[in-house]
């Protein structure tokens, strides 16, 4: 059985089913390249605010200039990820709907001032999550004799 994941989203007062299984998340990649971007954008993050040195404070400073420029990376980092996930959007909303990308990007418009940008991207990253995972499968599984155990 092919892993999948379905919801239904209320934007507008109209019901849309989103559909993604893994076709959906291959395509997403190769059209986004989506895996390398959040990794750049992740790494970005995890080294922000390791620099420890203090910043010297002067009357007459403007604290958007003592910030630098990361202020502006991370606007233009949310802008990328918004842009990541309408597509993925465009793809869950392809199989019933059959939207071209204009009217998913007028859809999220209207999704985004009804739940917020944060609620639609975790509810695609749950989506991802479930068409990844064996839901369906047996959980009773045996243990193959013929496998070696693993050396620690």
């Amino acid at each position: 059985m092919k892993d999948f994941s379905k919801e239904i989203i209320n934007i507008d007062g109209v019901d849309y089913t989103l559909f993604l299984n893994r076709k959906g998340i291959v395509a997403w990649e190769k059209l986004t390249n989506a895996s390398s971007k959040a990794e750049k954008i992740e790494n970005r993050y995890e080294t922000f605010g390791l620099d420890t040195k203090e910043i010297e404070i002067k009357d007459g400073d403007n604290p958007f200039e003592l910030a630098g420029s990361d202020v502006d990376e991370f606007e233009n980092d949310e802008k990328e990820l918004i842009e990541l996930y309408k597509k993925l959007y465009w793809i869950m909303l392809f199989e019933e709907h059959h939207l071209n990308i204009t009217e998913v990007e007028k859809l999220w418009e209207k999704a985004e001032s009804e739940y917020g940008a944060g609620q639609l991207i975790a509810l695609a990253v749950q989506m991802i999550d479930d068409a990844n995972s064996n839901r369906t499968g047996n959980n009773e599984l045996k243990n193959l004799k013929a496998l070696r155990p693993k050396k620690n």
